[in-house]
C-alpha cells in the first residue's frame, strides 16, 4: 500500500452549488439538477434522486435495453430496489415508449415468489430519462455459480417445478418471456429453493398480432433460444418458448457449465434439431427434461402446467426407512459459528449497517502487482492442533454431530475461509449451505462431505453457491491467516461485494488508471489492542498499511468504535483484506511481499509471532470489475 492520498466520495460530486457536506446528508449526493432540456437526457448517477422517490445507489450492470443501478426507496430505507434507465435512443421512440407502458401493465400484474416483482415504469423529468422499477434481489446469479452447485435430483425437481409455477402465472396473464437462461434466473439468499425469474425486457404480450420491444424477430441468449425463435417451425412464439429455454437451463446445471447449443445461427438450428445430449441428466429427471426439449412445439410440452404434470409426484430419491424420519431439525440460532468473509452473495451490511459519515484523512491504494505462482506448498502454514483437533461429539443426536463436526472441521478445509449459514439434519442426512471463498470449491465441498462421514452422516446436500473461488496464489497466507481466526462477529465488511473499476481523476495519484472507490466498514467495538490492515491480491502478493492504526483512522469515525474507511483498488479481480488485532508492534516483514519473497518458512514465522503477541484476524473480500464502458 502506497502513501496514503486524500479520500475520494463513493458516489459521483454532485453539480450542485453548495451541496451540503457529506456527515450531514443521509444519503451522499442526494442534490437538485437543472431539468434536462427536451432531447437532451442527462446519464444517470449514483447519488440521483428520481421522481422524489429512487435514489441511485450503484452501478450493476449494462444490457440491450440500459443500465441497472441498485437503489433505494428515500421513504423506506428497507425498500431496496433495482433500477432499469432505458436506452436514450429507445425512450426518443413514441411507438417503443408505447410498447413499454403496455408492458410494464402486465408485468407489474405479476406476483409470484419465483418472478422478480415489478413496480412501476416512469419517466423522471429533471433528468429527462424513462426507468423501469423491480424488486431487488439480493442473491446471486445462477450463471456466476454453475461451475459449483452439485444439485441432487430432488433440488432439480423442486426448482423445475418452483419456477414452472412462476412462468404458468406470466403466462397466464399473457406474457412469456422468450429469455429463460441461467444468467436471467437470481438465486435470492445464493440458495436454489429461492430462485427468481428477472428481466422480463423482451417480454411479448400473447394478444393476438402483438409485437414486443424487440419485434417479433431473434430475441434471448443463442445457446439457450428455442427452435422456434431461430425461424424453424413457423417461427411461432409461445408458452413452449419458455418451456424449451427452461429446459436447456435446467441442463446447464446438470452439466455445471453453459450448454453447447450455440456457435453460427447455422449451427445453432443443427444442434436443435439433433437435440442436446441428455445423457447426464439423473434419471428421476430425464423424462421431463426430454419432453421440455423436443425440437418441434407440437411434440414438446406445450404449457408450464404440463412440465409440472409431467413432474408428477417426483421428489427426493432416497430409499424409505423403515419408521417415519423425524422431523428435520435446524441449528439453533444460539448454537456457535465461526466467522466469515463478505463475499458475492452475502450481505454483512444487513447485521451491521454503517451509517455514512466523515471520511478519512488518508484513503489507502490498494496496487496491483505482478503474479506469482504458488511455490509448492513452502508458503502452506502448518497444522494447528488447536483447530484441526476434532472435538468431543454428542451420543444420540445427529444436529449436535453435525455442528460440532463443522465448527471443528471447516478450519481444517484447505485453502478456504469459510462459515455455515444454514443446516438442517434428517435422521443421517445432513443440508447445509456455505459461504465464503475458497481455492478450489470443488474439492473444499468434497472435504466437508468426507468430514461429515467420517462420523456417519450424509451429505445429502452442500449449497456452495455462495462461496467464490479465489486465486491458488492466495491459498498460503488465507491457511496462515485462518488459524488465528477471531471469534463472535467480524469486524470488517462491505457494502457490496463487486465494484467497478473507472478512470481515476486529475487530482489522484494513479489520474489514468482504471481505479475502484471501495469502501471498508471497521468496527472496534469488543477489540483490545492494537490494528493492522493487509491486503492480499489474485497474485499472492501481501500489503501491509503501516498508517492504519488506531490513531490515523480516528478522522473516519462515524460512530462510537465505527470507521468508514475509502480505499482505491486499482487491479481487477478479488482482493482479500485482513485486520489483525492484539499486541503490537507488527512487524511487515512479515506482511508484506510475493510468495517467493516472504520465503518458505514464512507461515512458521508469521504464526510463532501471532500466537505469542495474540494477534486475531478478520477478513472481507471484495471483486473489481471492468464492466461498464468508459
Amino acid at each position: 500500500m502506497p502513501e496514503n492520498a486524500p479520500p475520494e466520495p463513493v458516489t459521483p460530486e454532485p453539480a450542485a452549488p453548495t451541496p451540503a457536506p457529506l456527515a450531514e446528508t443521509e444519503f451522499p449526493g442526494m442534490t437538485s439538477f437543472p431539468a434536462a432540456t427536451a432531447g437532451e437526457p442527462r446519464e444517470v448517477r449514483e447519488g440521483d434522486v428520481l421522481n422524489h422517490l429512487y435514489q441511485v445507489r450503484r452501478f450493476i450492470a449494462r444490457g440491450g435495453m440500459g443500465q441497472v443501478f441498485e437503489g433505494v426507496n428515500i421513504n423506506n430505507e428497507d425498500e431496496r430496489v433495482a433500477i432499469k434507465v432505458i436506452l436514450p435512443h429507445l425512450a426518443r421512440d413514441p411507438n417503443v415508449l408505447a410498447m413499454f407502458r403496455k408492458e410494464a401493465r402486465t408485468l407489474t400484474r405479476l406476483s409470484h415468489s419465483a418472478l422478480v416483482q415489478y413496480r412501476t415504469l416512469a419517466m423522471e423529468p429533471q433528468l429527462g430519462v424513462f426507468y423501469i422499477v423491480t424488486e431487488y434481489i439480493d442473491g446471486r446469479n445462477l450463471s456466476d455459480v454453475l461451475s459449483t452447485i452439485e444439485a441432487t435430483p430432488a433440488q432439480l425437481i423442486s426448482l423445475i417445478r418452483t419456477l414452472a409455477e412462476g412462468l404458468a402465472v406470466a403466462h397466464s396473464l399473457g406474457a412469456i418471456h422468450r429469455d429463460i437462461s441461467p444468467d436471467n434466473i437470481m438465486l435470492e439468499s445464493g440458495r436454489l429453493d429461492r430462485a427468481k425469474v428477472i428481466d422480463f425486457g423482451i417480454a411479448k404480450d400473447l394478444d393476438g398480432g402483438s409485437q414486443t420491444i424487440v419485434g417479433d424477430g431473434f430475441a434471448g441468449k443463442l445457446n439457450y433460444v428455442a427452435p422456434e425463435q431461430l425461424g424453424d417451425f413457423g417461427r411461432q412464439v409461445g408458452s413452449w418458448t419458455d418451456v424449451y429455454s427452461l429446459g436447456l437451463t435446467i441442463l446447464a446445471l446438470i452439466n455445471k457449465r453453459d450448454v453447447n447449443m450455440g456457435g453460427s445461427l447455422v449451427d445453432a438450428v443443427d444442434k436443435r434439431r439433433a437435440g442436446p445430449d441428455l445423457s447426464p441428466v439423473p434419471a428421476e429427471v430425464r423424462p421431463v427434461l426430454e419432453g421440455m426439449l423436443k425440437p418441434n412445439p407440437a411434440d414438446r410440452l406445450r404449457t408450464m402446467e404440463d412440465v409440472i404434470a409431467a413432474l408428477g409426484d417426483r421428489t427426493t430419491i432416497t430409499s424409505a426407512p423403515p419408521a417415519p424420519p423425524p422431523k428435520a431439525a435446524k441449528a439453533p440460532k444460539a448454537a456457535p459459528k465461526p466467522k466469515s468473509p463478505v463475499v458475492a452473495g452475502s450481505d454483512e451490511d444487513k447485521q451491521r449497517k454503517m451509517l455514512i459519515g466523515a471520511g478519512v484523512a488518508a484513503a489507502v491504494v490498494l496496487l496491483g502487482g505482478l503474479g506469482y505462482a504458488l511455490s509448492s506448498g513452502d508458503d502452506t502454514a502448518p497444522a494447528d492442533a488447536a483447530t484441526s483437533a476434532a472435538p468431543a461429539l454428542p451420543a444420540g443426536d445427529p444436529l449436535k454431530t453435525a455442528q460440532a463436526v463443522l465448527n471443528g472441521g471447516l478450519a481444517s478445509v484447505s485453502c478456504s475461509w469459510l462459515d455455515v449459514s444454514d443446516l438442517q439434519v434428517q435422521g443421517t442426512d445432513v443440508a447445509l449451505a456455505v459461504k465464503g471463498v475458497a481455492g478450489r470449491p470443488v474439492d473444499a465441498q468434497n472435504e466437508i462431505g468426507k468430514l461429515l462421514s467420517a462420523k456417519g452422516l450424509r451429505a445429502a446436500s452442500i449449497d456452495f453457491s455462495d462461496v467464490s473461488q479465489i486465486s491458488p496464489n492466495d491459498c498460503g497466507p488465507i491457511e496462515a491467516f485462518r488459524q488465528i481466526r477471531g471469534q463472535g462477529a467480524s469486524h470488517i465488511s462491505v457494502p457490496q461485494v463487486k465494484w467497478e473499476l473507472a478512470p481515476l481523476p486529475a487530482d489522484d495519484a494513479d489520474a489514468g488508471k482504471l481505479g475502484a472507490p471501495v469502501v471498508l466498514n471497521i468496527d472496534l467495538n469488543g477489540v483490545d489492542g492494537d490494528i493492522a490492515v493487509v491486503g492480499l491480491e489474485d497474485s499472492g502478493e501481501m500489503t501491509f498499511e503501516p498508517r492504519l492504526d488506531r490513531a490515523t483512522i480516528e478522522p473516519a469515525k462515524v460512530s462510537p468504535g465505527v470507521y468508514r474507511l475509502p480505499v482505491t483498488t486499482t487491479h481487477p479481480g478479488w482482493t482479500g483484506v485482513f485486520l489483525l488485532y492484539g499486541k503490537g508492534p507488527f512487524d511487515q516483514s512479515l506482511l508484506n511481499g510475493s510468495t517467493s519473497t516472504r520465503g518458505g518458512n514464512w507461515a512458521q514465522r508469521f504464526l510463532a509471532e501471532a500466537r505469542a503477541k495474540g494477534w486475531q484476524a478478520d477478513t472481507v473480500w471484495y471483486k473489481t470489475v471492468n464492466e461498464r464502458p468508459d
